[in-house]
C-alpha cells in the first residue's frame, strides 16, 4: 500500500509533541478537520481512506473515536483492495457489538466471502475472526462452512475458513449449529494438503470436546493420517522440520485421539499400537540438535499421553514408565517438566505404581529444582502416585519442604497434604498430628476449608476425639500457636473438653487458662470462636462459671460488633435464673453428614480447563476412574472394583463455621436467593439464582390452567461447564396435581457451555388440581472435573394459576361475608412492614404486588383509601375453579400490615398467604 502523505505528516506532528496537552490539542484539531471533510459530498476514496487511517491511529493511542464508522463501512464496500483493507481494519478496531451499522458490515462480509477474488475472501474471514459477534456467528457460519467445503476454493482460503470456524465455535458454540456440519468437516483430516489438515485438526479437536458422539468417526481418519506420516512417510519436503515430518500435525492428531475411547476395530487398534511403538522406538536415539530434540520429544510425550489415556497395552505403559524415568533426570528443564507431568498422567491410569515408586527419591529431589514450574509438576506427581504404603513418607517430605516452599505453592501443597492425610490415614494419632502441624506451618497460605475439614472429621469419628483434645490443649500451651490451630483447638475443647477433664494438667481451669493465654493475640475470627468455647465451658464445667463470666464480661465492651454481640448474648444466657436454656443452646454438635470433601472441590477448581479440555486430572487412578465413569453416565457403584476401605471417608463439599452456624457469605447468598424467588412470585421474568459459577433466569407465561416456563442457564465462571442437564421434579404429594414436562420442538442442551455462554430449555406446566408444594428445579453440570448438582425451588405455585376477575364493590363484600361465615378457607397474617413509614412509594408497591399475584384490584371498595382489595379465580384442569379474595390493610404508623385471604379451597388461601408473606419479608 502506497504511503499517504497526510497520515505521515500527522503521525510526525504527534511525535514532535512535548507534552500530553500538546498532543491532545493536535488530536482535537485533526478530529475537527476530519468531521468537516466527512461532510463534503465530493470526498474521494483516497481521502476517505486517509482520514479513516488517522482515526484508527488516534484510537490506537487511546483517544475516543465516536464517528467515522459509516465511512469505514463505505471503504469495506469499495472495489479497490487498498480501500477495502483499511475499511476492514477500521471496523475490526472500532466496531462495537451492538452497533447500528452492524447489519451493513455483515452484508459486506457475506458478499466478500463469496467473492471470486481470494484476497477479498481472506480480508472478510480475518475480519470475522477479529470482530466475532453473535450476529456474525449466527448469520455467516454456513457461508464460511461452504468455503471450507468448496471444491474450487484454494488451500489458503480453506485454512483460513477452518480457523475462522474454530474462533466462532469457541466464542459462541450455541450459535454456530456445529452439529449440522461437523460430520462434513471430518473427512478433511485426510486432505492431501498438510496445511489444510493442520487447520481442520484444530477445528475437529474443539468439536470433539463438545460433540464427542457426532465426531466419533474422526478417530479413524486421524489414525490413518498418522500412519501415512509416521510409517508410510507420505509428506511434502517443505513440511519436514529438522528431520521430523510435520511435527505440529502429529501432535494435534495424537491429542485429538485422546478425546475418543480406544478403537473397537482390531485393525485400527493394531495400527494405532504400531504407530505408538514406532514413535517410541524413534525417540530412543538422542537428537543432536536442540530443535530436533524439541520436536521429537513433543511428539513422544503426546504419544505417551495417548497410550496412557487409551490404556490399550499395559506392557507399553510399563515401557513408558521406564522411558519417563530417564526424562525426569534430564538436564533440560523442558524435558524434566514434561517428564514429570506425563508421569503424573501415567500414575492416574497404571495398574501398579511400583515402577514409578522406584523414582520417588528423584521426584522428591525435584521439589528443590530451581525452576518453579518443575517444582509444581513434582508436587502434582507426588500427589498422584501416593497410596497407603507411601503416604507417610510423601506427607512427611511435603511437610518438611513446606517451610522453604514458594509462597505460590504453599496453598496448593497444604490442600494436597490435607487430602492425602485424610485419604490414607490408618492411625488416628497420625492424622491429628499431621493436620495440627499442617495448620501451624501453612495456616497463612490456606483458606478456612482446611481447619473446617479437620473439625468435620473429628466430629464424625469418636475414636479421634479424646486424642484430639489432648493435642489441642498441648497446642494452646505451646509458646506459639497459629490462628488456624487456635480455632481448631478452641472448637475441639469446647465440644469434647470434658473427655480429658480428669487427666493430669487437663482440668477445666487449665483448659480455660490455656485458651485465655492465646485469645489476646488472635484475630477477630479466632477470638469469636474462642468466646463460643468459653460459653460452652460454662455449660460443661459449672465449677469455673465465675471465671468464664469474667472473660465474657471483659469482651462485652469490645469495639468489634461481632465479639461484643457474642459476649453479651453468652453472658445473658449464663446469668438467667433458669438454667434450662443453657444446655439446649450449647448442646454438643452432631456429626456432619457424609459429603464430598470441600478440599477436593477446591483443588479441582484450581485446575480449570483452558480452551482444550484436560482428559485427566491430578490425583491418582481412583479419581480419574470416577471422572471417566461420570462422563459415561455411570456411578461408582456400577463398577466391578469396589473402592478401597479407608479410615477417614472424604465427604462432599460443605462449608461451615466453628460455632455451628453459617458463614456470612452463605447467609448473604441465601438471603439473595430468597429475594430472587420472592420477586418471581409476582413477576413473570427475572433471576432465580445468582451464584459464583452459574446464573439461572426464568421467564414464564401463564394461561390457566396451563403455562410455559423458560429456564436460562448462564456460565459466570472463567472455565467451561460440561454434562449439563436441567430437570423439574415434583414431590410425590404434588406430582398428580401438577404436570411438568419439557416443551416439544426445541433442540437438546449443548454438551458444554463456554464462559459467558447461555443455554435455555422450556417446560410446559399444567395444573390438574390444587397443589401445596412448588416443584424443584434440578441443574447438574461438571466444571474442572468436579460434578455439581444445584436444586432450586421453582416459583410455580397454585397462585400462578389465578386469573384476575373484576366485580362490583357490593358483590365483593357479599362474597367476602359468605366465605367468612362458611369458614372454608381463610388465612390471615399480620406482617412487619417498617418501610411503609419511610418509603413514599410503598403503597403503590403493595398494589403492584397484589396485581402481580393475579388479583384484579377493586377500586373504592374500602373506606380506607390505602386499603387494597382484589379478586381472582384459581383454575385447574380436573378440580374446577376456586374463587379467591384478598384484603390488605397497611398501617404505616405502626409499621404493620394485615393480609387476609379467603378462598373456596383452604390450600389456595394458605399458598397465597405464604407467597405474600415471603414477598413482604424480602422487601
Amino acid at each position: 500500500m502506497a504511503p499517504m502523505k497526510g497520515l505521515t505528516v500527522f503521525i510526525a506532528d504527534l511525535r514532535k509533541c512535548r507534552s500530553h496537552e500538546d498532543e491532545e490539542k493536535r488530536v482535537n484539531k485533526e478530529l475537527a478537520n476530519i468531521r468537516t471533510k466527512f461532510k463534503e459530498p465530493s470526498l474521494n476514496g483516497y481521502n476517505r481512506k486517509k482520514y479513516v487511517c488517522k482515526l484508527v491511529y488516534m484510537a490506537l493511542l487511546g483517544y475516543e473515536v465516536s464517528f467515522g464508522h459509516r465511512e469505514a463501512v463505505d471503504l469495506v464496500n469499495s472495489t479497490k483492495y487498498s480501500e477495502k483493507q483499511i475499511g476492514y481494519l477500521a471496523i475490526s478496531l472500532l466496531m462495537e457489538e451492538d452497533a447500528d451499522y452492524g447489519r451493513m458490515v455483515v452484508a459486506a462480509m457475506r458478499r466478500d466471502i463469496h467473492d471470486t477474488n481470494e484476497f477479498n475472501v481472506s480480508l472478510a474471514l480475518n475480519a470475522v475472526s477479529n470482530i466475532c459477534t453473535r450476529e456474525i456467528a449466527e448469520v455467516l457460519t454456513q457461508d464460511i462452512v461452504a468455503q471450507l467445503l468448496s471444491p474450487v476454493a484454494s488451500m489458503f482460503i480453506k485454512k483460513k475458513a477452518a480457523l475462522c470456524l474454530l474462533r466462532l465455535l469457541r466464542r459462541f458454540p450455541e450459535a454456530v449449529n456445529a452439529q449440522q456440519w461437523a460430520a462434513r468437516v471430518i473427512p478433511y483430516l485426510g486432505h492431501r494438503d498438510i496445511g489444510v489438515t493442520l487447520s481442520v485438526a484444530s477445528l475437529v479437536t474443539a468439536l470433539a470436546q463438545q460433540f464427542p458422539e457426532d465426531t466419533r468417526k474422526a478417530a479413524s481418519f486421524a489414525v490413518r493420517r498418522l500412519k501415512s506420516l509416521v510409517i508410510d512417510n507420505e509428506y511434502a519436503a517443505e513440511y519436514i522440520y529438522y528431520k521430523v515430518p510435520a511435527p505440529w500435525l502429529q501432535i494435534k492428531l495424537l491429542r485429538l485421539l485422546q478425546y475418543f475411547p480406544a478403537p473397537e476395530s482390531p485393525e485400527l487398534r493394531s495400527l494405532l499400537l504400531s504407530i505408538l511403538r514406532h514413535i517410541i522406538d524413534v525417540s530412543q536415539d538422542t537428537p543432536r540438535e536442540l530443535q530436533q530434540m524439541n520436536a521429537q520429544y513433543s511428539i513422544l510425550f503426546e504419544a505417551i499421553n495417548l497410550g496412557i489415556q487409551l490404556d490399550i497395552d499395559q506392557g507399553l505403559m510399563q515401557e513408558c514408565a521406564v522411558l519417563l524415568g530417564r526424562f525426569i533426570t534430564s538436564r533440560e528443564i523442558n524435558v524434566r517438566y514434561l517428564g514429570l507431568e506425563t508421569m503424573a498422567h501415567l500414575a492416574a491410569y497404571i495398574d501398579s505404581l511400583d515402577t514409578i515408586k522406584t523414582y520417588q527419591g528423584v521426584i522428591i529431589q525435584s521439589l528443590r529444582d530451581r525452576d518453579v514450574s518443575v517444582r509444581r509438576r513434582a508436587l502434582d506427581l507426588l500427589y498422584s502416585m501416593c497410596d497407603v504404603s507411601s503416604a507417610k513418607t510423601i506427607v512427611s517430605e511435603l511437610l518438611r519442604h513446606m517451610v522453604v516452599a514458594d509462597f505460590t505453592l504453599r496453598e496448593e501443597m497444604a490442600l494436597k497434604v490435607a487430602i492425602l492425610t485424610e485419604k490414607y490415614a490408618t492411625e488416628y494419632s497420625w492424622y491429628v498430628d499431621v493436620m495440627m502441624r499442617l495448620v501451624s506451618l501453612a495456616g497463612d497460605h490456606m483458606g478456612d476449608e482446611v481447619w473446617h475439614r479437620i473439625v468435620q472429621v473429628i466430629l464424625g469419628n469418636e475414636e479421634l476425639q479424646l486424642y484430639a483434645c489432648k493435642i489441642a490443649l498441648q497446642t494452646l500451651k505451646a509458646p506459639v500457636c497459629h490462628e488456624s490451630a487456635l480455632k481448631v483447638s478452641a472448637y475441639v475443647l469446647g465440644e469434647f473438653g470434658h473427655l480429658i477433664a480428669n487427666a493430669p494438667d487437663c482440668a477445666p481451669i487449665d483448659q480455660l487458662k490455656a485458651l485465655q493465654s492465646k485469645m489476646a493475640s488472635g484475630s477477630q475470627s479466632a477470638r469469636a470462636v474462642a468466646l463460643t468455647t468459653v460459653g460452652k465451658f460454662i455449660n460443661l464445667f459449672p465449677e469455673i462459671k465465675t471465671l468464664c463470666l469474667r472473660v465474657l464480661d471483659r469482651y462485652r465492651g469490645a469495639l468489634d460488633a461481632e465479639l461484643q454481640q457474642r459476649a453479651c448474648e453468652y453472658y445473658a444466657l449464663a446469668t438467667l435464673e433458669s438454667e434450662d436454656l443453657m444446655p439446649t443452646v450449647f448442646e454438643e454438635m452432631p456429626p456432619f453428614p457424609e459429603r464430598r470433601s470441600a478440599l477436593m472441590s477446591r483443588l479441582l477448581k484450581r485446575e480449570a480447563d483452558t480452551e482444550d479440555q484436560r482428559t485427566w486430572v491430578f490425583g491418582g487412578r481412583e479419581i480419574n476412574r470416577e471422572r471417566k465413569l461420570q462422563k459415561a453416565g455411570k456411578t461408582a457403584e456400577d463398577s466391578e472394583e469396589p473402592p478401597a476401605t479407608q479410615l477417614l471417608e472424604a465427604p462432599e463439599q460443605t462449608r461451615f463455621v466453628a460455632d455451628g452456624g453459617q458463614t456470612p457469605e452463605e447467609l448473604a447468598r441465601v438471603a439473595k436467593s430468597k429475594r430472587h424467588y420472592a420477586r418471581l412470585l409476582w413477576e413473570n421474568d427475572g433471576i432465580l439464582y445468582d451464584g459464583d459459577e452459574i446464573q439461572v433466569g426464568l421467564v414464564a407465561q401463564y394461561k390457566p390452567p396451563a403455562g410455559r416456563v423458560g429456564v436460562f442457564l448462564g456460565n459466570k465462571s472463567t472455565a467451561p461447564i460440561y454434562d449439563i442437564s436441567i430437570h423439574v421434579v415434583c414431590e410425590e404429594s404434588s406430582e398428580k396435581q401438577l404436570v411438568v414436562q419439557q416443551a416439544s420442538g426445541q433442540g437438546p442442551l449443548p454438551d458444554s457451555l463456554m464462559p459467558l455462554g447461555q443455554a435455555r430449555v422450556f417446560f410446559d406446566v399444567k395444573c390438574m388440581d390444587v397443589f401445596a408444594t412448588a416443584p424443584t428445579l434440578r441443574i447438574a453440570y461438571t466444571m474442572a472435573g468436579a460434578p455439581t448438582v444445584s436444586e432450586l425451588q421453582m416459583p410455580v405455585t397454585i397462585a400462578h394459576f389465578i386469573d384476575p376477575v373484576t366485580i362490583t364493590v357490593a358483590d365483593f363484600f357479599s362474597r367476602w361475608k359468605q366465605l367468612g361465615d362458611a369458614a372454608i378457607g381463610e388465612a390471615q397474617n399480620v406482617l412487619k412492614t417498617p418501610f411503609l413509614s419511610t418509603d413514599s412509594g410503598a403503597i403503590q408497591w403493595l398494589r403492584n404486588v397484589v396485581g402481580g399475584a393475579g388479583f384484579a384490584l377493586i377500586q373504592g371498595a374500602d373506606a380506607e383509601p390505602d386499603n387494597i382489595v382484589g379478586v381472582g379465580i384459581a383454575t385447574t384442569e380436573n378440580a374446577g375453579r376456586f374463587g379467591c379474595l384478598i384484603r390488605v390493610e397497611p398501617k404505616p404508623a405502626h409499621g404493620l400490615t394485615r393480609v387476609t385471604i379467603r378462598a373456596t379451597n383452604p390450600t389456595v388461601s394458605k399458598v397465597v398467604a405464604a407467597n405474600i408473606n415471603m414477598i413482604f419479608e424480602s422487601r
